[in-house]
């Protein structure tokens, strides 16, 4: 298959759908599906990461599809899988498009050149409330889901909502953890941090967990909490986290000042709702070791701890 004559370069944290978006943009074709359909793959099949209809793609644009590997979303039941890390779908959102509205406008340009608008990975996470580069709040996109993945088409059906929303204020909260996190789906250097044991979702997630225990105790209303609630939150627990295991160690040992009734002592019982989620997930990369952490520091005041984990 031959190369195609228009081609552009992949960006930075750009994903591969995002890209694909763009190429169909670029030689005039109205949808990143139809564009898929004329050269023999699936548009749907490459954005959930299908090996077959990247290859096919990759000849496209004159790579070779290792070369696409940092920009693919491997997509399954209930994960997907990013160059940066692992991710369950309740914290990566693959079915609406979420956009700093500033830098699409400086993406496209006075001339409205969709084509250059790309989406970026970092966007996609439920740990990421504003844009790092303008410090705006990120904004969701009311759109179809099955063409949620098709970036320039998107765009162009909503420029008018996208300028409205550039002219937001900036936002003075905290990004501690989200730049954490965005430096990690990036690949970039760790920090050498206590977090970086632990894979990146059940690290920012403890994290915001362990904010939302030091700012409203052990059985905080997660259900409630809205955006503001956890940025507030993850900064409070990424404050503590980033100092070390000691750190942390100490925080959580406040919890254990009451002594509790009844003869089966569990972790849970001082730990409330973050040891609760921890235990839930514990199957999902990092959730176990950092569950066994909580019980390891209950153990120190009660050494007949039951645990909560399935053994």
């Amino acid at each position: 298959m031959a190369k195609l004559s228009l081609t552009l370069p992949i960006q930075p944290s750009e994903t591969l759908p995002s890209y694909c978006s763009r190429i169909a943009a670029v030689n005039g074709i109205g949808s990143a599906s139809e564009f898929s359909a004329h050269f023999g793959f699936s548009f749907d099949r490459l954005a959930k990461g299908w090996h077959a209809d990247m290859e096919i793609f990759a000849e496209l644009v004159g790579k070779r599809p290792n070369q696409l590997h940092l920009s693919q979303l491997a997509q399954f039941r209930k994960t997907v899988e990013t160059y940066g890390g692992v991710f369950t779908r309740e914290f990566i959102d693959t079915d609406r498009c979420r956009i700093c509205p500033a830098c699409i406008l400086n993406d496209i340009g006075p001339k409205y050149a969709f084509h250059r608008a790309y989406g970026r990975a970092e966007w996609m996470l439920r740990f990421v409330h504003t844009c790092p580069d303008h410090g705006i709040p990120l904004i969701r996109l009311a759109s179809d889901r099955r063409i949620a993945s098709d970036f320039a088409t998107q765009l162009r059906a909503i420029i008018r909502t996208i300028e409205f929303h550039a002219n937001e204020p900036l936002s003075n909260s905290p990004t501690g953890l989200q730049n954490y996190v965005i430096n990690r789906v990036r690949g970039g250097k760790l920090q050498s941090i206590w977090l970086d044991g632990f894979a990146i979702q059940a690290a920012a997630h403890f994290t915001e967990l362990l904010g939302a225990v030091i700012r409203d105790g052990s059985e905080p209303d997660l259900e409630s909490f809205i955006s503001n609630d956890w940025i507030e939150v993850a900064d409070i627990g990424f404050e503590i986290a980033k100092k070390g295991k000691a750190a942390v160690r100490t925080a959580l040992k406040a919890f254990l000042a009451f002594k509790p009734t009844g003869h089966r002592i569990r972790a849970s019982v001082f730990f409330g709702r973050l040891s609760a989620e921890l235990v839930e997930r514990y199957d999902q990369p990092g959730y176990f070791d950092l569950a066994k952490f909580l019980e390891e520091v209950a153990l120190s005041r009660y050494p007949k701890l039951v645990t909560d984990l399935p053994i």
